[in-house]
């Protein structure tokens, strides 16, 4: 029987903690290793195992959402956006978010989940898997939190979501956060709707070596939108061909953010994996565990002394 390999992870509460860790010089390891494997083809198969498939799978690469040659003259692969299993559509990051959930987040088949995203690949995988999961898209300003149009798709805002307090065990939102004008009011809303030790799982630009957040654009008095940098425009499921502006490249202090919300622990967490997949150098996936009620410790305190006396008492039987 093959053992399934292992992933790198480190997980940091702090640049601080980052700055002193060994991971914070894997840098030019990560890339040299990711070099070997660029085989000068402009497609290409690499051999790996698929953690949602749980089986080995050859991953599609191909040049697609690159961007021009590094300084060595070489044109890498957008290894996040790639590296796609032909068996579960899913690519890198796709791929990654699920592994994590399910390590860090400790989600189980039947928790609640709601997802900030409902037209996409990673979608329909996490609905095989999890049987209350809920999806939405923003569907745009003429929709109200909870409505859906004529296909069926749920528009939230996440700044306004419909949902009762502590409606999820979990919500996950990858690259959404960073096209959103008033974040720090989604992480509240998501606080809101998580019960108490609940798990949010987000991604966004990721500024590992800056403690401040970059500002690319803002709303000013009038509503409109003032660019701060030259404008960043990502893919949006809704809105294929224009994309959505980016409002932020996020650094370390998006985790006081998450304090300031409602979340009483977070942490940054770098993963990479030749075996599974998960190349592009450590690649950056936030937990943010929402505080625990006092009548929640209360209840977890004393069901613990139970057990602790419970086996106490049953060593002497």
């Amino acid at each position: 029987m093959t053992e399934t390999p292992k992933l790198r992870l480190h997980s940091f509460s702090s640049m601080k903690q980052f700055q002193e860790s060994a991971a914070s010089t894997d840098h030019a390891a990560l890339r040299s290793a990711e070099y070997a494997l660029i085989e000068g083809e402009a497609e290409f198969i690499l051999d790996g195992y698929c953690y949602v498939c749980d089986r080995h799978s050859g991953f599609f690469v191909d040049l697609a959402y690159t961007g021009d040659a590094d300084d060595d003259g070489v044109v890498v692969p957008n290894w996040r956006e790639r590296l796609v299993c032909p068996h579960c559509n899913l690519n890198n990051r796709m791929r990654a978010v699920i592994h994590i959930m399910e390590l860090l987040g400790r989600a189980e088949k039947t928790d609640r989940i709601y997802i900030t995203e409902q037209m996409t690949y990673l979608f329909q995988k996490l609905q095989e898997r999890y049987e209350l999961l809920v999806g939405s898209e923003f569907l745009g300003e003429q929709f109200e939190s909870g409505e859906s149009n004529e296909q069926g798709i749920i528009h939230q805002d996440m700044t306004q979501l419909s949902f009762e307090d502590e409606a999820f065990d979990h919500i996950l939102s990858f690259d959404v956060i960073e096209h959103i004008p008033d974040y720090a009011a989604a992480l509240r809303e998501c606080a809101r709707c998580l019960r108490s030790g609940g798990c949010l799982l987000l991604s966004a630009p990721f500024r590992i070596d800056q403690s401040e957040t970059l500002v690319r654009a803002s709303i000013d008095d009038k509503g409109q939108v003032v660019h701060l940098l030259q404008p960043e425009y990502h893919g949006d499921p809704t809105d294929p061909d224009r994309g959505i502006l980016c409002y932020y490249h996020f650094g370390w202090d998006i985790l006081y953010k998450l304090k300031q919300a409602g979340f009483e622990e977070s942490f940054v967490n770098l993963y990479w994996s030749r075996e599974y997949g998960y190349l592009g150098g450590y690649q950056v996936v936030i937990t943010a565990f929402k505080k625990i009620s006092i009548l929640r410790k209360m209840i977890r305190y004393f069901f613990v002394k139970k057990n602790k006396l419970a086996h106490l008492f049953s060593s002497y039987s």
